[in-house]
């Protein structure tokens, strides 16, 4: 397989483009144990992108991320997971010297799946958070 990043920093030093890829060239082994194949409960293909701003008004991400469908196998629990993309929306804001808020909007589009079998499925979520730093 191979894994590949990149991280472009404009000159103007306030947008950011980043993105990665990885490339299995399969999805599953032979089990010495079970004597079969196994899934390695990764894709085959997967990637992530985002675009990022650094405003007078805070730092603003937009980011992007694709799963291939996959097979998920672990003790009692099977089955497929994906295909799936999501966007996600970052917005941190550095209130003063010792206060940071940051708000995070995960799967904006709300796009509902699974990335585990026997996990809970996943829908949007909006996380607020303020840091406080002496």
């Amino acid at each position: 397989g191979i894994d590949v990043g990149l991280t472009y920093l404009f000159p103007t030093q306030k947008i950011t483009l980043e993105g990665n890829f990885s490339f299995y060239k399969s999805t599953d082994y032979f089990n010495e144990l079970t004597k079969k194949n196994d899934p390695i409960n990764a894709p085959k293909f997967k990637m992530n992108a985002s675009i990022g701003w650094n405003s007078p008004i805070g730092n603003i991400a937009l980011k992007y991320r694709h799963v291939d469908e996959f097979e998920w196998k672990d003790g009692i629990w099977a089955g497929t997971i994906g295909p799936y993309d999501l966007f996600d929306l970052h917005y941190n804001y550095r209130v003063n010297r010792y206060l940071e808020l940051n708000l995070t909007g995960l799967n904006i589009f709300d796009n509902v799946h699974k990335e585990m079998i026997g996990g809970a499925k996943m829908g949007r979520q909006i996380v607020i958070r303020l840091t406080a730093s002496i």
